[in-house]
């Protein structure tokens, strides 16, 4: 019998963070007796308010935190190490590596040595039952960072993503919720647009500008985080930009705006579950792996031949792994025909 989990510890990105969060929700959706009264759910902190909306039957906790977690442990990583590897295989804890099969089929990861491909052949073999990371097909992170945890209650992986479907609609009551007790000084605009990532799929400011031709001041506006200083870049092209700065804000700009608009970033994750009407503009990775499977989201994709590719953050290099200023399928007139044609078209009624 699987013991319940005390600690639940979600590295990777903030993105990563609210998939693996809707992979728990499918799980316990599903009625397995997952988690221990007591257990706790450590996250980056950013991410950990919303965390804390989404799964309040879980106790939430700073990630800073998670250094001595009580065991047995359920740890969403994107790395791999000999004494992970033997916590899976002889212990009671998981450290599910759901990253790596797919860098290494993207563009731009540095192949692993020796040491890590045999680290993570073990980590797949004692969790996936896997020996072949070829074989695995692009499937949504939040499913696949729980599917070990769900073999073991007896659920298969098409019982998980019934889960996920079956709970999205309890997580995008939890929000919308929320969002309605923020009020908006200035209200929320028609469109709404989210233009930065912390890599390569943001939106250059003049793809920005030509989305929006033909809008006045007032029928949308640009959000940006706190300090970020390419809000400027934004500015001088002629665009509405705001700061949105809180969670709070951000999520209550997205539930109320008519449109949302969003790169494959961490907004993109909490408007597939919020929004009125979510478009979500996808370059750098598969729309399988980040889309929740029972999303309303529209997606605008051109699947460039470098795509997935390396995660290279914006601020500390200025090209990504193919060498372009920003990502390339923003310079292709038909991926902007789509986006435009996406953000004015009719509107879903889902």
């Amino acid at each position: 019998m699987t013991a319940a989990l005390r600690s639940i510890v979600m590295t990777g990105g903030q993105g990563d963070v609210v998939m693996a969060a809707n992979g728990l929700a499918a799980l316990l959706r599903l009625g397995a007796p997952a988690l221990a009264p007591e257990a706790v759910c450590y996250v980056r902190s950013l991410a950990a308010p919303l965390i804390a909306w989404m799964l309040p039957e879980v106790h939430v906790e700073s990630i800073s935190l998670s250094k001595h977690a009580p065991h047995p442990r359920y740890h969403t990583s994107a790395n791999t190490s000999w004494s992970t590897v033997a916590r899976n295989w002889f212990g009671a804890d998981y450290y599910v590596n759901f990253a790596s099969p797919r860098r290494r089929a993207s563009f731009g990861f540095p192949i692993p040595g020796g040491v890590e491909r045999m680290q993570n052949w073990l980590t797949e073999r004692c969790l996936y039952a896997s020996l072949d990371w070829r074989r695995a097909s692009p499937v949504y992170y939040g499913q696949r960072m729980w599917t070990p945890l769900a073999a073991r209650h007896g659920f298969s992986e098409i019982d998980l993503l019934r889960g996920l479907h079956q709970s999205y609609q309890d997580l995008r009551v939890r929000l919308r919720e929320r969002a309605a007790r923020t009020p908006l000084p200035a209200g929320a605009p028609p469109v709404a647009i989210f233009p930065v990532g912390k890599a390569y799929q943001t939106m250059p400011p003049a793809f920005v500008a030509a989305l929006v031709e033909g809008l006045s001041a007032q029928d949308y506006a640009c959000y940006l985080a706190p300090g970020d200083a390419i809000i400027e870049r934004y500015r001088a092209a002629g665009l509405r930009c705001e700061v949105a700065p809180d969670l709070d804000a951000v999520l209550a700009v997205v539930a109320h705006s008519r449109v949302t608009a969003t790169v494959d970033s961490f907004i993109s994750h909490v408007a597939q579950l919020a929004a009125q009407r979510h478009v979500a503009f996808m370059s750098h990775d598969l729309p399988q792996h980040t889309l929740h499977p029972a999303a309303l989201s529209q997606v605008v994709f051109t699947p460039m031949p470098c795509v997935p590719c390396n995660y290279l953050v914006r601020h500390d290099v200025q090209a990504c792994a193919a060498g372009r200023p920003c990502c390339g399928v923003y310079e292709d007139p038909a991926y902007l025909a789509r986006g435009r044609a996406a953000l004015f078209g009719q509107e879903s009624q889902g």
